[in-house]
């Protein structure tokens, strides 16, 4: 009896440690209904002061384009995004955007009544990948250059992706549905470790 348990118990703890075992599923925020059916899986780990974070996305159509033009940003189309703050208060906070070829966008948000701080550089390192039905998309972000203390129980936020041609879809860890999306809602954030 004792050897049957432990045949069962060995694949299970394997299967638990394999990356993506706990990745947390992005909901559906808006519209009220997607042909697309839990999309997007986000996990993130930490090592030292670099917080890594993992996206897989399943989608059997791409909305992206190799290169932008003037004045187009990754949320105009398909895209990944992390949110991340070490404030109780949830400010200041920061946007991190991954397309599908690997174009970033980086934000600070310093309060929600003062303009964002736009394209500067976070310390983001990224890759995307393109894959049959889908994309991955990994960061690497330095989180003492944005100020964090080294409490891994201070590391709150969100995982956000925005998919699909019109209409377009809204995804998210924390947040819960609405008519009308809004990602930069601190209050919703949560332990990003969670979702290790």
């Amino acid at each position: 009896m004792a050897r049957y348990v432990v045949k069962l118990l060995v694949p299970m703890a394997l299967l638990l440690a394999s990356p993506g075992a706990l990745a947390c599923d992005l909901s559906l925020v808006a519209p009220a209904k997607s042909a697309l059916n839990k999309p997007v899986q986000a996990n993130a780990s930490l090592a030292n002061d670099i917080l890594a974070v993992s996206y897989s996305v399943t989608a059997p159509s791409l909305n992206a384009r190799k290169i932008l033009g003037p004045r187009q940003y990754p949320y105009m189309f398909d895209v990944v995004e992390l949110f991340v703050t070490f404030s109780e208060t949830g400010f200041p906070y920061f946007e991190f955007e991954v397309s599908p070829y690997n174009q970033t966008f980086q934000v600070k948000i310093v309060s929600l009544t003062e303009p964002f701080q736009e394209g500067i550089d976070l310390g983001l390192v990224s890759e995307a990948t393109l894959r049959p039905g889908g994309w991955t998309a990994d960061l690497k972000i330095p989180l003492k250059a944005l100020g964090w203390d080294g409490d891994p129980g201070t590391i709150r936020g969100n995982f956000f992706a925005i998919l699909e041609r019109a209409p377009r879809s809204y995804w998210s860890s924390f947040l819960p549905r609405a008519k009308k999306p809004n990602f930069h809602q601190p209050r919703f954030f949560q332990p990003l470790l969670r979702c290790e």
